[in-house]
């Protein structure tokens, strides 16, 4: 889990929000008009985009981050990642953060840009299987193997093969553990020697089958070593008896 004084830091904090007619506006969501059975259009976490309306996404987009981020590529030729769109560039020419203390800061970041571009592909979800919240201890079961920490090789190799099964992370990390959930946008898991928060940034149906999909940002923490890193995923789940699988990983490219 990321310490609160980088997401005080990342995250831009707004007070108003668009209504939807099933729930009274938040200062953490923003949703369009409703769609079939109530499911909203697109709802996602202004806190976290800094967003009230999705027609303010490229305006979003194109602001500068607040600081800015040395990276390094293998030749040690260094760069600086000033806004989304110079975190894509850079990324995908293989540079990374020069410091450790920036891999979370720059995870989070890119993770920002990445949903954003995503929430324009946002159509109506005419069909949930997600869970809803307040989420307890049965949400582990639903959770994906691509959620499991992957610290070594071999960790990422058996989490590829139970993905491909379509198994749930404690498959293949057995001491994970519902934590807690912060409303309806976080899902804390823990397990021996990690912690991961899993933040919804976006609902709706983004590859276009009907079903709800999740946007999530996954923050890992290793509690012995400095390893920290943010994932971007898309989840959906195609029945209430499966677990979740994911839609894809969303990367710079």
């Amino acid at each position: 889990m990321l310490p609160y004084a980088v997401l005080s830091f990342l995250a831009v904090v707004l007070t108003g929000c668009l209504s939807t007619p099933d729930a009274a506006p938040t200062p953490s969501r923003g949703a369009s008009k409703a769609g079939a059975a109530g499911l909203p259009v697109v709802w996602w976490s202004t806190s976290e985009l800094g967003i009230t309306r999705l027609a303010g996404i490229d305006a979003e987009l194109a602001k500068p981050f607040e600081g800015n981020l040395v990276v390094t590529d293998k030749a040690k030729e260094k760069g600086l990642i000033l806004d989304c769109a110079s975190a894509r560039t850079l990324q995908t020419q293989g540079y990374k953060a020069q410091y450790p203390r920036d891999i979370a800061v720059l995870g989070v970041l890119t993770a920002k840009c990445l949903a954003l571009e995503a929430l324009k592909t946002a159509q109506p979800a005419r069909t949930n299987y997600m869970p809803v919240s307040p989420y307890d201890g049965r949400v582990i079961d639903m959770l994906p193997a691509a959620l499991a920490p992957a610290v070594s090789p071999a960790q990422q190799a058996a989490i590829d093969a139970a993905g491909r099964g379509g198994q749930p992370i404690r498959m293949v990390e057995s001491t994970v553990a519902f934590v807690a959930a912060r409303g309806d946008d976080e899902i804390l898991l823990g397990g021996e020697g990690w912690q991961e928060t899993l933040v919804l940034l976006g609902r709706g149906d983004f590859d276009g089958d009907s079903k709800l999909d999740w946007l999530v940002r996954t923050d890992l923490a290793v509690q012995r070593g400095t390893h920290r890193v943010s994932r971007l995923f898309l989840l959906t789940r195609d029945s209430p008896e499966m677990v979740m699988r994911v839609i894809r990983e969303l990367k710079p490219e």
